[in-house]
């Protein structure tokens, strides 16, 4: 008789996300996105953690995996996955982001982390430095960058040389260094700028004075946002976290598209072809956008090169990784 085959979850409390999307895309899981009120919103985090922790255990009742693997933070997301693996002998993988280490907002979790890290079949980070933390819990880490996105076949298929424009990828964080933008921009008059983005997230100061040269898309629906990546002449994308690795970088990779950003000490580490790295200042960027537009073909070679080595290393992880939480795979 055939074994059964393995059933796998993933839960994540937002409306959807790319990183989290890959890993159930890539490994047949059963995508579990609750979310209540706005995002990101601290007034309402109270208020809508107690819903989204019960919602979520009576879906995984529903589903009943075997496996289930957790965005983190929030801690109360990993809280509810291990009440319900507790419950019914599951395996959790904690695919725990930069914030569960860097961010103030969630430094109190940190004895918690500990507790789930240490119970979890396996605690997924994106770089040595935090791998270095997950061992000291005495849990099982493991680094894994963003699975293979699946890119879409239509959009747009060419630049238009004569009207380049950059596209600036982001979710108006403070880390992300807009105003420098804004005034990189004002240097750079004959390229336009694009900025991505939820705007109802952005200070009013910032789309009420901008540069004539830049716009803000507003949110965009997937499709559109690969569209706007493919069209690029380039990828802006920043960060004043030094252990961060942007997905935004990600994505540009992946489409194979000039990347520049900052040049904090895990982004040089990883993206370590095709792309430019900047110092945060309006002439820093300036100067890091003038030269991407200026050496585009061997940026794009160099970043299409790194885009096969992530590949090959993706499929040594997602073997790992499989190992580790007991997953079946299809191929």
């Amino acid at each position: 008789m055939a074994d059964r085959r393995t059933k796998g979850a993933f839960v994540s409390w937002l409306t959807y996300h790319g990183r989290s999307q890959g890993f159930i895309d890539r490994l047949g899981l059963t995508p579990m996105y609750v979310s209540y009120l706005r995002q990101r919103d601290i007034i309402s985090a109270p208020v809508k953690y107690g819903p989204q922790f019960i919602t979520t255990l009576r879906r995984l009742y529903r589903v009943k995996p075997d496996v289930v693997f957790v965005m983190d933070p929030p801690v109360f997301a990993v809280a509810a996955v291990f009440v319900y693996c507790l419950q019914r002998g599951a395996r959790y993988v904690m695919d725990c982001h930069s914030g569960v280490f860097n961010s103030p907002k969630w430094r109190w979790s940190l004895p918690l982390q500990r507790f789930f890290g240490r119970r979890a079949a396996a605690v997924i980070v994106t770089n040595p430095v935090h791998l270095r933390e997950v061992t000291s819990w005495r849990a099982k880490g493991i680094i894994v960058g963003d699975p293979p996105p699946t890119l879409p076949q239509t959009g747009a298929d060419s630049i238009d040389a004569s009207a380049p424009y950059v596209f600036v990828i982001g979710v108006f964080g403070e880390d992300e260094e807009l105003p420098k933008v804004l005034e990189a921009a004002e240097r750079l008059p004959d390229v336009t700028f694009r900025v991505s983005g939820d705007t109802r997230r952005a200070r009013r100061a910032w789309l009420d004075s901008h540069p004539s040269n830049l716009a803000f898309t507003g949110f965009l629906p997937t499709d559109e946002f690969w569209s706007h990546i493919r069209g690029a002449a380039a990828i802006l994308t920043l960060t004043t976290r030094e252990d961060t690795i942007l997905q935004g970088g990600w994505e540009a990779m992946f489409m194979e598209q000039p990347l520049i950003t900052s040049a904090t000490s895990a982004l040089r580490g990883y993206f370590t072809r095709g792309t430019v790295f900047v110092e945060h200042s309006p002439d820093g960027i300036a100067g890091g956008v003038a030269y991407a537009l200026s050496h585009q073909t061997e940026l794009r070679a160099g970043i299409k090169a790194l885009r096969e080595e992530k590949y090959a290393v993706w499929r040594d992880e997602r073997a790992e990784l499989a190992r580790l939480a007991g997953l079946t795979l299809s191929d």
